[in-house]
C-alpha cells in the first residue's frame, strides 16, 4: 500500500491480533483505504498476534504490540499517548470498550479529536443464558461492565456496531447501569452510534479460477457428480460439530454421492475423527486441518454449513455468501438477520440434526435451488458486505470534524 505524505494516520487499537474474524476484518479495512487519503498503524494490547497481520508487515503497516494487564493503568495511557505522537496518528478507531477506554484517554492528552470506536458482535452481546463453552465471558454482564462501557463511549465521537439490534442491545445494557439517568444516557449513546458491516473482500473469491476448484474438489475426494458440504471454523464446542456429523451421516444414508470437509483445527479435531468412525462416514469425510485457501476452498463447495450453537454475528456467513455457496445454518444469535430463509440460505434450529439432514437432502436433490439461492446470496453480499463499502463508510466517519 502506497501513500503520500498528505494521508492521515489511523491507529486501530484492539485486545490482541490474534486468529479470528474480528482481526480478519479489521485488517481488510485497513488494506482497503484510500491511500490517498488515510493510512493504517495498528496497536495490539495483548501478546497474542497470528499469521492474519502478514498482509499488514507486506504493505509496510507499522504493528505495535504494547501488551498491558487487564484494569486500567496509567501508564498504559501514556504509552498508547507515546506511540500516537511518535506516529503522527489523526485519526483513532479503537474496537471495543478497554480499547477504547485506553486509546480515547490516550487521543485526549494528545490532542487527537477525530476518534470512531467500533463493537465487535460478541462486544454487543448480553447473556440471555449461561454459555459454558464460550472461550471467554461475555463482556456485558454487570454493572461495572455497563460503567466502563459509559465512560469509553464518552470519549469518542462515533460508535459503530455490525447491526441495528446489537447496537441497540448495547445501548440498552450500557444505559441501564446508570439507574435514574438511563434515558439520558439512552439517548447520548444512540445518538452516537452508527452501523456498519463487518466487510469482504470479494475481489479475493472472483479471482479463483476453475482449475483451482477443480484442484480442491479432487484433492478432498469429490468426483463427478459429487455434492460436496463443508465448513470452515475452529474445531471447538460453539460450532457444534456433532450436530453436522450426525446430520450428514443421515443424510448421506439417503444419498451417497453426499462428501462433506471440514477446515480448520481445534481442541476437538480427536473427537469428531472418533465420531467419524462410529458413525461410518470417515471414508465421507476430509479433515483438512489449518487452511489458508478459504476463497477457493468455499468456492469449490455446493453447500457451506454453519450449526453453531451461538455465533455472535457470523463472519463465515458473510464470507460463505461472497463465494456464492448455498447455505445451511442454525438460527442462532443475528444469523437470521444476515441470512434470509428461503432467499440467500436455509436455516434450522439449534442442535436438531433431523432437519439439518433434510435441509441437505434438499439442496444435493435440486441443482436449481441451490444456485438460485447462492445467486442471491452473491448479489446481497455484492452490496452489503463488500469491504470497499465498509471503507467508504468508515472514512466517512473519518473525515467527520470532531
Amino acid at each position: 500500500m502506497s501513500s503520500d505524505n498528505t494521508a492521515k494516520p489511523v491507529l486501530y487499537v484492539m485486545d490482541t491480533l490474534g486468529l479470528s474474524g474480528r482481526t480478519k476484518g479489521y485488517i481488510d479495512l485497513a488494506l482497503a483505504l484510500d491511500p490517498q487519503r488515510y493510512r493504517a498503524v495498528f496497536c495490539s494490547l495483548g501478546e497474542e498476534t497470528s499469521e492474519l497481520i502478514k498482509p499488514l508487515h507486506d504493505h509496510g503497516i507499522p504493528v505495535e504490540v504494547m501488551p498491558l494487564p487487564a484494569g486500567l493503568r496509567p501508564d498504559g495511557v501514556m504509552q498508547l499517548a507515546g506511540l500516537i505522537r511518535r506516529h503522527g496518528v489523526r485519526v483513532i478507531h479503537p474496537i471495543n470498550p478497554r480499547p477504547l477506554l485506553y486509546t480515547g484517554l490516550a487521543a485526549r492528552i494528545s490532542g487527537v479529536r477525530s476518534a470512531v470506536g467500533s463493537l465487535s458482535a460478541f462486544a454487543c452481546q448480553t447473556p440471555d443464558r449461561q454459555y459454558t463453552f464460550l472461550p471467554m465471558e461475555l463482556a456485558n454482564r454487570g454493572r461495572r461492565q455497563a460503567l466502563r462501557n459509559q465512560m469509553a463511549c464518552a470519549l469518542m465521537n462515533n460508535i459503530v456496531a455490525v447491526s441495528d439490534e446489537l447496537g441497540e442491545r448495547f445501548c440498552r445494557f450500557t444505559a441501564d447501569a446508570v439507574g435514574p439517568l438511563a434515558k439520558v444516557a439512552y439517548r447520548r449513546l444512540r445518538q452516537q452510534m452508527r452501523t456498519i458491516s463487518y466487510g469482504i473482500d470479494l475481489r479475493k473469491y472472483q479471482a479463483v479460477t476453475p482449475a483451482e476448484i477443480a484442484e480442491i474438489r479432487a484433492r478432498v475426494g469429490a468426483g463427478e457428480g459429487t455434492v460436496l458440504i463443508g465448513s470452515v471454523g475452529r474445531l471447538v464446542e460453539q460450532k457444534d460439530y456433532p450436530t453436522q456429523l450426525h446430520a450428514f451421516a443421515q443424510a448421506a444414508r439417503e444419498l451417497p454421492q453426499l462428501r462433506m470437509v471440514l477446515a480448520g483445527d481445534g481442541p476437538l479435531r480427536g473427537e469428531i475423527e472418533a465420531m467419524a468412525a462410529q458413525l461410518g462416514i470417515t471414508d465421507k469425510l476430509c479433515l483438512l486441518g489449518h487452511w489458508v485457501r478459504v476463497p477457493a476452498l468455499l468456492r469449490a463447495l455446493d453447500v457451506f454449513v454453519l450449526a453453531s450453537k451461538f455465533e455472535p454475528y457470523g463472519v463465515a456467513i458473510l464470507e460463505a455468501k461472497c463465494a456464492g455457496c448455498a447455505i445451511v445454518a442454525t438460527s442462532v444469535n443475528e444469523i437470521p438477520k444476515i441470512l434470509n430463509y428461503g432467499v440467500t440460505g436455509m436455516l434450522v434450529p439449534a442442535e436438531t440434526p433431523d432437519r439439518m439432514a433434510a435441509a441437505f437432502l434438499h439442496l444435493a436433490r435440486d441443482p436449481a435451488l441451490r444456485r438460485s439461492l447462492a445467486e442471491r446470496a452473491f448479489a446481497e453480499a455484492e452490496k452489503t458486505h463488500s469491504i470497499d463499502a465498509v471503507a467508504r463508510a468508515y472514512q466517512a466517519l473519518y473525515d467527520r470534524p470532531s
